[in-house]
């Protein structure tokens, strides 16, 4: 039986292109959105990396925290996650059945958490020798020596299991329970050094500690709300003038480089009525550097409310980071500015993603009827 060239020149094209379409990329379902100190990463079979500001976390990643150092880890649904000093977290999490499962291994250490409560979403801690499942919930969890694990729970309630004897028992907000190493688990009230604890874990998020701020950060922190949700990247004090108290907060999402950023600048402190500044404000501007090393642009905006928002456009962004401050000026000529402190020489510092490879992709039909892609790669 003769087969005709042609036909053996497309099925040798179609196997060689078949052979060139990737295994499909892990996406990632994480952020290490601040770290501070010294942090690193972990990613397969790699050797650690020095982790920065939007670095994206796939699961199977590993983060390690050092001495005096800590990291804001977010995930994409907005929980939050606080690695402490001197600890060690495998993220992990997959799709099956509708349910997004998410879960974070403390190997060593500690980490506080905050998980906003979803439907159709599972999320658990879990040790060596415990599982936590979550639902909505604030705390802490600290991995202890000799496998004994304690759990100080600060909002809604969590099933924590012992894996050892598989016993579990339902800890509420203002409880702190503990998993043995001999499978037994106690829960009792949280005591004054456990809700310090609790306070210490949500406050290392918020300031670095002295002596430990990171290179080209503000002073103020992350502010963090009930349900995990970064609200702000970093706040300023109040600043006083002429007798007027004002205080500004900068706010805005994790950026994606070559894609416009929103950047809201809120009063979140004022001595006079709202009113009362609208009448007296002059002008409010948002000045930002794209790279470091270039001068700061500036964008202007009508001041009308508590929050007002500028976008830096998409040409402007660029990874690893975007430095902002914002002045605002009465008509009086005194004048408020976040940080409030020196903030041309101490900006804010916003994380900003690296952008996605551009793809091209070719979809086509085998001899055997098969429906395949080509992708490539392009810069």
């Amino acid at each position: 039986m003769k087969i005709s060239t042609q036909f053996i020149i497309i099925l040798f094209l179609s196997c060689s292109i078949a052979t060139i379409v990737p295994a499909q990329k892990k996406k990632a379902i994480a952020t290490i959105f601040k770290p501070v100190g010294t942090v690193d990463y972990k990613t397969g079979e790699k050797d650690w990396t020095k982790a920065k500001a939007a670095t994206p976390l796939i699961p199977g990643d590993i983060v390690r925290t050092q001495e005096n150092s800590f990291a804001i880890v977010k995930f994409l649904e907005n929980s939050v996650i606080r690695v402490q000093e001197k600890s060690e977290v495998t993220v992990s999490g997959e799709i099956a059945k509708g349910e997004f499962s998410k879960n974070v291994h403390l190997q060593r250490g500690e980490v506080g958490f905050d998980v906003k409560k979803r439907s159709n979403e599972k999320f658990e801690f879990s040790t060596p020798t415990s599982v936590a499942s979550i639902r909505g919930t604030g705390g802490l969890l600290i991995a202890g020596q000799d496998s004994n694990d304690v759990l100080i729970l600060g909002s809604g309630n969590v099933d924590f299991k012992n894996l050892i004897s598989n016993t579990i028992y339902n800890v509420k907000a203002g409880q702190t329970a503990y998993s043995m190493s001999d499978g037994s688990v106690k829960v009792e009230e949280s005591s004054a050094e456990d809700r310090r604890l609790l306070k210490k874990s949500s406050a290392d998020s918020t300031k670095p500690e002295s002596g430990n701020k990171p290179e080209g950060n503000n002073q103020g922190g992350t502010k963090t709300d009930s349900t995990g949700t970064i609200d702000s990247t970093e706040t300023s004090s109040s600043s006083e003038t002429t007798g007027i108290t004002i205080g500004l907060t900068i706010n805005s999402p994790v950026g994606r480089e070559n894609k416009d950023l929103t950047v809201s600048v809120e009063v979140t402190e004022s001595s006079i009525t709202m009113d009362s500044l609208k009448r007296s404000v002059k002008d409010l501007t948002l000045f930002y550097r794209p790279k470091q090393g270039q001068i700061f642009k500036m964008l202007k905006a009508q001041f009308s409310d508590r929050v007002t928002k500028f976008t830096i456009p998409a040409a402007d962004v660029y990874s690893p980071e975007i430095a902002v401050y914002a002045v605002l000026k009465l008509s009086d000529a005194s004048e408020f500015s976040v940080p409030a402190a020196s903030p041309e020489t101490n900006p804010i510092v916003l994380p900003i993603q690296a952008g996605q490879k551009n793809e091209l992709k070719i979809p086509f039909t085998d001899p055997t009827g098969k429906k395949k892609t080509m992708i490539i790669e392009y810069k």
